[in-house]
């Protein structure tokens, strides 16, 4: 048994965030009912680079695969009167919904916290929205580049003289889904406790500033102003770093702790750098160092000390990885690679992505609608059965 078993959640949500929150609690064991415009349906489908599935013969977006695993998905057009009736009912007999439109925009199609919380006064409501509900910028489009750059994250990534990077990974929608994710659990122990059902305001860029928060506090504390690759912790210190090798491969450092430091200028033979490890002009000298050797024999000659030393990875490797496999991370049964639960106690079980429309009969005959009221709801375009 899951820990969220029984919890049966709504999913109004599209492309990243709000599918990776939900992804995270079907991963829990949350029963997920992805709905989607008939025809269009979840943008993320329509992203590449795409690819064949083998076991279904479907041409389906990579990025779509992976974060709508072990979900149900109804092709249902809520903004046509019948289809918002449908939506309330299914509104009426579930416990979440989340939903990522523009803050009011399901307010004034009348499916918003106040109309479903007078048919559910149980529901928990959960709106992630880029900017959150109130304030100057909710009616902001938005999209996590702008998010990181508004919250001071862009300006600190990047090497010392050269222009903000952009980040690899999308810091602010899916730590915002986390956030998400969090505060629905959070909201269905509370109703546990008191039976009140609740209404959630997150937001994608306050989960960015929330990450922010170690950066920010040392600029605060010690008044200096943040310099691209000169903090602690992103190039700043000749200890926690990158250093190129001799083979034009990459090698991590996280060398904080001192008996660490120690370690490592004992294994090189550098006593000269045992106090220089946050020193920023102390960099170039360990660069130089790791340049004399390939990064396998780095790795070999290092891996007897207990010193923070990993190699760059490409996901070719990481994907070969016998811990990853061990800690069972990678989704089995999946057709293709794809990272599984992260969620060890709960499993980790897969269920392909959904189609377009795939379980839309399965939901509604369980809401007790007829197949006559179901052929003529996809005879108009109401819905989509993919089934």
């Amino acid at each position: 048994m899951k820990p969220l078993d029984g919890i049966r959640i709504l999913d109004l949500s599209r492309l990243l965030p709000g599918p990776y929150c939900t992804m995270l609690l079907a991963d829990l064991g949350a029963e997920i009912i992805k709905i989607e415009t008939p025809g269009l349906g979840d943008y993320m489908r329509l992203i590449p680079p795409f690819v064949q599935d083998p076991a279904t013969g479907e041409t389906i977006s990579t990025a779509y695969l992976m974060v709508n695993r072990n979900k149900k998905s109804v092709a249902l057009n809520f903004r046509n009167a019948r289809g918002k009736e449908v939506l309330m009912r299914l509104a009426r007999a579930v416990d979440v919904i989340v939903e990522t439109f523009r803050p009011g925009a399901v307010a004034k199609w009348g499916i918003g916290y106040e109309a479903v919380r007078a048919v559910n006064p149980h529901i928990v409501y959960c709106s992630l929205s880029g900017y959150g509900q109130t304030g100057p910028y909710r009616d902001r489009a938005g999209h996590d580049l702008n998010y990181i750059a508004l919250a001071g994250l862009l300006a600190a990534n990047g090497t010392a003289g050269g222009p903000p990077i952009p980040l690899a990974v999308q810091v602010a929608d899916l730590s915002g889904g986390m956030l998400a994710a969090i505060a629905v659990l959070a909201a269905i122990i509370g109703r546990a406790r008191t039976g009140e059902g609740q209404y959630l305001d997150v937001s994608l860029f306050d989960g960015a500033l929330s990450w922010a928060s170690t950066m920010i506090g040392g600029a605060f504390v010690t008044g200096k102003p943040i310099e691209r690759g000169k903090m602690q912790l992103s190039g700043g210190m000749a200890c926690y770093n990158v250093y190129a090798t001799r083979d034009g491969k990459y090698i991590t450092l996280g060398i904080i702790e001192p008996h660490f430091w120690q370690a490592f200028c004992n294994a090189i033979g550098r006593d000269d750098l045992k106090g220089r490890a946050y020193d920023f002009d102390a960099i170039s000298d360990v660069a130089a160092i790791m340049q004399t050797r390939t990064l396998d024999e780095w790795i070999e000659s290092l891996r007897t000390i207990d010193a923070c030393v990993e190699p760059v990875r490409d996901f070719g490797a990481v994907f070969d990885d016998l811990h990853i496999k061990h800690r069972g991370l990678i989704a089995p049964g999946a057709s293709m690679p794809q990272i599984g639960s992260v969620f060890v106690f709960a499993g980790n079980d897969y269920v392909p992505p959904p189609r377009q429309g795939e379980h839309t009969r399965a939901v509604l005959r369980g809401l007790g609608i007829s197949e006559l009221e179901i052929g003529e709801l996809e005879k108009v375009g109401v819905i989509k059965s993919g089934d």
